[in-house]
């Protein structure tokens, strides 16, 4: 696998910031084909909770989260690749070419929070040093927005969020070469476990997720309009915790013990 910094790549494009006039604009799929889609990929049970959530959305939001793990141990099967496409670490100061790998759907200032975060970015090149995928690594907290709940990491196990995969590039193999990635590097770097999650309205990240982590434990959520979710399910994850916004500092500090 080619693993190329962000930074050595060629900028064959301006970089299209969000709210730009030069921002990529997506044509709206139609109701009648999402409809057909949600049919497709998670069957009756999967179009009937996405007609609800429709229905209910936005005074009720509710749904499942499925957690998953991967032992970074040496049972670890050997980098993956895919055609075409390199991948590393992104810098701090690449913003733009980041938010131009979300389609603007990520702004600068949301990316650049997560950077003094300590989190870190894995990006996917194709062969004209275009961002088609981005994806992150919390290493010492994340926040899980549906739950209402940070997510404090335990020692030695990391946590990778919102990736995201440009339409033009998907069904090349990316998600599985971006993991592969990820696995191998936190390795190298002596961590022992990392985590994700997908929402149980995505099957074909649910189907994504089974074949190269194991799953773990699912959380249940309800929210009426913007009080604080209720939370069904168990609270711990391996050796990480979920806690109420706002982490103590002594949280922290077990945390990001045996990190150095």
């Amino acid at each position: 696998m080619r693993h190329r910094a962000l930074a050595n790549a060629p900028a064959t494009a301006t970089p299209r910031v969000l709210g730009s006039v030069t921002r990529r604009e997506n044509p709206p799929v139609p109701l009648r084909l999402r409809a057909a889609r949600a049919l497709r990929e998670g069957g009756v049970g999967h179009i009937l909770m996405w007609v609800l959530r429709k229905i209910c959305t936005p005074m009720v939001d509710f749904g499942s989260l499925a957690f998953f793990a991967r032992e970074l141990d040496g049972g670890l099967p050997r980098p993956e690749a895919a055609s075409g496409i390199s991948v590393g670490w992104a810098l701090p100061g690449e913003i733009d070419r980041l938010v131009a790998g979300y389609d603007g759907a990520r702004s600068a200032a949301t990316l650049r929070e997560r950077f003094r975060n300590a989190d870190r970015c894995i990006v996917a090149l194709d062969d004209h040093g275009e961002v088609v995928h981005c994806r992150w690594v919390a290493l010492r907290y994340a926040y899980i927005p549906e739950c209402g709940m940070d997510l404090v990491l335990g020692p030695g196990e990391a946590y990778f969020y919102d990736g995201y995969t440009r339409r033009e590039a998907r069904g090349r193999g990316i998600d599985g070469a971006v993991r592969s990635f990820i696995f191998h590097s936190l390795r190298a770097e002596g961590f022992q476990r990392v985590y994700s999650f997908v929402r149980g309205d995505n099957p074909v990240g649910l189907k994504a997720a089974r074949r190269r982590q194991r799953p773990m434990q699912r959380l249940w959520y309800i929210r009426l309009c913007r009080l604080t979710p209720l939370v069904i399910g168990k609270r711990a994850l391996g050796l990480s915790t979920f806690l109420a916004p706002g982490i103590p500092q002594d949280a922290q500090a077990t945390a990001s013990a045996g990190r150095d």
